[in-house]
């Protein structure tokens, strides 16, 4: 069984920003999207999780941005799968073009139980013990524990979860809260911004009908996110860094 999946893309409109260059969420998407691929030909893709009675679930994320490629760019996308533990799996992803990485990111993944809620061992769904994960890493170092506080001079906006946001767990798709958060700056806040890196908490899951609400702050290394369910529950948090 290959322990990597690699594809050429041509970036094109549906990823692209204002100034026609990749989105951080668009990024992410290409990420999530090769991951999705490779989990289907290891035997853990959606059906086969399905059977299970599970899915997966994203618990960190970060990205890293070293150049942002644009229009039409033919690019190349590399995800592979690390050494799993019991419970958290981690996966890599690295963005490239004429061998030169213009991106990479990590995201710690676990799967949960649809009907339960429970975070399962990997023996539960099969994940298939003969892979042998490479031994490149990228992004490796520690995630951030965010305490981020919903302080009332930092609510920056609220925004009520749809259909478009939901994926086949039923819940707000990873990679649509990005979209969401980074939508909250003005074309003028983002023409100002060189983003170095994006890293994203998720602490519980947000389903359609429900307004969140957006704290928004700014320091000394870019934006930090806090996003509150109605119940007052931490959802998500998110930290945008600039480049120095």
């Amino acid at each position: 069984m290959q322990n990597y999946l690699e594809k050429e893309q041509t970036l094109l409109t549906s990823k692209l920003d204002y100034a026609g260059k990749l989105r951080p969420a668009g990024l992410l998407d290409l990420f999530m999207d090769l991951a999705a691929e490779q989990a289907e030909r290891m035997g853990v893709g959606y059906e086969d999780m399905l059977a299970h009675r599970a899915f997966w679930l994203a618990v960190r994320t970060r990205i890293r941005i070293y150049k942002t490629p644009g229009m039409l760019d033919q690019v190349r996308v590399k995800t592979w799968p690390g050494t799993p533990g019991q419970v958290k799996c981690n996966r890599y992803y690295t963005l490239t073009r004429d061998g030169e990485t213009l991106a990479e990111g990590r995201t710690e993944w676990v799967a949960q139980n649809i009907d339960t809620g429970r975070v399962l061992k990997i023996d539960a769904y099969g994940y298939p013990a003969g892979l042998v994960p490479l031994p490149e890493r990228v992004c490796d170092e520690p995630f951030t524990r965010f305490h981020e506080k919903p302080e009332p001079a930092n609510l920056h906006a609220c925004y009520t979860v749809c259909s478009r946001d939901i994926d086949t767990g039923r819940h707000m798709n990873n990679v649509a809260y990005v979209h969401m958060l980074m939508g909250t700056f003005t074309v003028a806040e983002l023409e100002s911004m060189d983003i170095a890196e994006i890293e994203v908490a998720y602490s519980a899951a947000c389903r359609e009908g429900e307004e969140l609400a957006i704290y928004r702050r700014r320091d000394e290394e870019g934006f930090h996110f806090l996003i509150q369910k109605p119940d007052g529950t931490a959802a998500v948090q998110m930290a945008v860094r600039l480049r120095k």
